[in-house]
């Protein structure tokens, strides 16, 4: 495995940002809700002595050609904590507290720390240049065609084996009075991945007191290229100790999803009613995903794009919760989609973060993101990012403990 380091720090700030980006500002305003933060010298003094406990900085893994990989953790006044590698952007735990108070930590991850180097299970990590799959692992572009790796049979799974989740991303951290934040940034060349375009990527997350994590992603391109970035945790809110989701409530703000191929492929969207797919009122994952239905069996229970009923609009757009432990939660997004996986292809071998591995359904993944193979498809959500427009989208995981 052959560690990508993103070696462009700064990669062309000034055409993506302007002279001022280059300056020291406290902060920029990118848009309606995202902000680039640019502390001056007195305000990084400043946090270090009042916000010191918010991020801790720490070496995750030696690897053995003497690469570094760093492990922040963000700290709220609820001590919620998030890690977050600088390998990937890649989320490897996340404590929230139960109705009792009781921290537990919520997502998978791998018990033997050198597994993020390939991370075969895409445990945590940020995605792209483009999210899930794309049929025959190939599309037209202004009258080109693009072909990428076949790493899904003969489809391209989550941009293939180099992606944004296997990448050394360059790492900022700023802190506010009530906030923890990690800005991370990532320059893929022309032709990465078989892709056009230099992209110029920005993720922030952000940790807040009022349990919010958030995700922010923004990006910029020199040419007309596809880009559906998203993040790949799995999460299990009764803890590690909780053997599986099937007994977590589900609500999705969706009234279609995507249906498949025997390949996982979009054959097109319909209606959820009277189908296992119908999550507008709260239900139990099991015993729906038991179902006899061809998709269930198709995607080894839920493994769909839900259409979103307000795409592009910031809105909540669903809701997890585990009875026992009264966690709970909610997902805010502006994506039209989220991918509700819920983990029926987990690999049952590795060892998971206690050392014994996770079974079938030991964590579900809500995946923000634009549809599937949508760049092939023009009757969908377009993912294509045109040079002068800015890739600006926000998904937000929001905490909280039930009666």
């Amino acid at each position: 495995m052959v560690i990508r380091f993103n070696g462009k720090v700064g990669f062309r700030t000034k055409q993506f940002f302007g002279k001022e980006a280059a300056q020291e500002k406290s902060t920029k305003r990118i848009g309606s809700n995202f902000y680039l933060f640019y502390p001056s010298k007195s305000q990084q003094n400043w946090f270090k002595i009042h916000n010191m406990d918010r991020i801790q900085k720490s070496t995750f893994l030696q690897t053995t050609d003497g690469c570094e990989i760093t492990l922040y953790t963000l700290t709220n006044s609820s001590q919620i904590t998030v890690g977050i590698l600088d390998l990937g952007g890649t989320i490897v735990s996340l404590r929230t507290p139960d109705r009792a108070g009781q921290l537990e930590d919520v997502v998978l991850a791998y018990h033997d720390p050198t597994q993020y180097l390939t991370n075969p299970m895409y445990f945590g990590g940020l995605i792209g240049r483009v999210a899930n799959r794309i049929a025959d692992a190939s599309f037209w572009l202004d009258d080109k065609r693009y072909n990428l790796t076949k790493n899904d049979g003969q489809n391209n799974l989550h941009s293939g084996p180099d992606g944004f989740h296997l990448r050394l991303w360059q790492v900022e951290t700023s802190t506010a009075e009530d906030s923890a934040s990690l800005n991370l940034s990532l320059h893929s060349p022309e032709g990465d991945q078989g892709y056009p375009g230099e992209v110029a990527v920005w993720v922030r997350y952000s940790l807040d007191d009022l349990n919010r994590l958030s995700i922010q992603y923004r990006a910029q391109t020199t040419a007309n290229t596809p880009l559906s970035l998203t993040n790949h945790a799995y999460f299990n809110l009764g803890g590690q100790a909780c053997a599986d989701i099937l007994h977590h409530t589900l609500w999705i703000d969706a009234d279609h999803f995507t249906a498949v191929n025997d390949n996982l492929i979009p054959l097109q969207h319909q209606p959820v009613e009277e189908t296992p797919f119908d999550f507008r009122e709260p239900k139990s994952i099991a015993p729906s995903i038991f179902q006899e239905d061809l998709q269930l069996k198709r995607g080894n229970g839920f493994d769909h794009n839900w259409v979103l009923n307000h795409p592009m609009s910031f809105s909540k757009a669903a809701v997890l919760s585990e009875p026992i432990s009264g966690r709970q939660m909610t997902v805010w997004t502006d994506m039209p989609g989220v991918q509700f996986y819920a983990g029926g292809a987990i690999n049952t071998t590795i060892p998971g973060r206690s050392g014994s591995p996770y079974p079938k359904y030991g964590g579900l993944c809500l995946e923000t993101q634009f549809p599937p193979d949508a760049v092939n498809r023009p009757d969908f959500t377009s993912p294509i990012l045109c040079p002068g427009q800015t890739y600006q989208h926000e998904t937000i995981f929001e905490f909280s403990v039930s009666d």
